[in-house]
């Protein structure tokens, strides 16, 4: 039989040692950038426990209780469904906000004069509140998923446009200088230079498009069309469901972490050399 030595020395790595395994897991649980999330996370639900037991459970509601009703909605399926409704919506305005928000913000970008003329006009619709045109909405597209969905893009499309603008004009102009002296025109100078330099820009806008994307979805299903978890929301909160309605609020507040940790996740990797940096 060959022994443990002879199996290493013929390219077989040894099974790593309970011991070392061990090791690791303790280096890795007790690294500051993973215990103080941790315990912050622990305190958090200590202090939510402690004062939703002192209140009136129509007002507030501990996360135990939370807890068993989050169990009750997924076995009925309501949660479920109300999730899929509101994640449905929010993926398809947020992809259109980005299809059309980064080319016009890239136009904007490289042109300067068209930049100034429409800037105000964005400004104006970025500082509207989207309650106000609520009504609007209802007029024009009635109250479905269209209206819904013009809500989203509307919030959202403006970060995204203006961001990619600020990027593209941000561009250092020699590189671009070097990029056209080796032939480069056109479509090229923004792909091979002006894009790749506005990803930080881009990025930023991205992220400020998806918390505003998450706010009007929940704005639409609850001004607009009662469904999905704005209108869970809504119709617990008329029946004094606190516990229904704070779990509704969590999820939402997890789908904006999963859509924001995404985000981080793609910059990263369309564009390794910052991280590298």
């Amino acid at each position: 039989m060959r022994t443990t030595e002879e199996l290493g020395g013929a390219g077989v790595a040894p099974a790593p040692r309970p011991a070392n395994l061990v090791r690791r897991l303790v280096a890795i649980t007790t690294r500051p950038t993973v215990i103080l999330p941790a315990l912050n996370l622990v305190l958090f639900f200590a202090v939510w426990e402690y004062v939703g037991r002192q209140i009136d459970p129509i007002l507030f509601s501990p996360p135990s209780r939370v807890i068993r009703v989050f169990g009750e909605l997924i076995i009925s399926g309501e949660l479920l469904r109300a999730t899929l409704v509101t994640v449905g919506t929010l993926a398809v305005g947020y992809g259109l906000s980005v299809a059309v928000g980064i080319p016009v913000g890239v136009l904007l970008g490289r042109q300067a004069v068209l930049g100034r003329v429409v800037n105000p006009y964005l400004d104006a619709i970025y500082a509207t509140p989207r309650v106000v045109i609520v009504p609007l909405m209802i007029l024009w597209f009635g109250v479905g998923f269209t209206g819904r969905l013009f809500l989203i893009f509307l919030g959202t499309v403006i970060p995204i446009i203006v961001s990619t603008a600020v990027g593209v004009r941000d561009a250092r102009p020699d590189l671009i200088e070097v990029a056209q002296s080796f032939g480069a025109l056109g479509f090229h100078v923004v792909r091979h230079v002006q894009l790749p330099a506005a990803v930080p820009f881009v990025a930023s806008g991205l992220r400020i498009g998806a918390e505003r994307a998450v706010v009007g979805v929940v704005v639409g299903e609850i001004f607009l069309e009662l469904t999905g978890l704005g209108g869970l929301i809504q119709l617990n909160a008329v029946r004094f469901n606190t516990a229904e309605v704070l779990c509704s609020v969590v999820v939402i507040a997890v789908i904006g972490i999963v859509f924001i940790g995404l985000l981080d996740a793609l910059e990263r990797r369309v564009s390794p050399w910052r991280e590298a940096t």
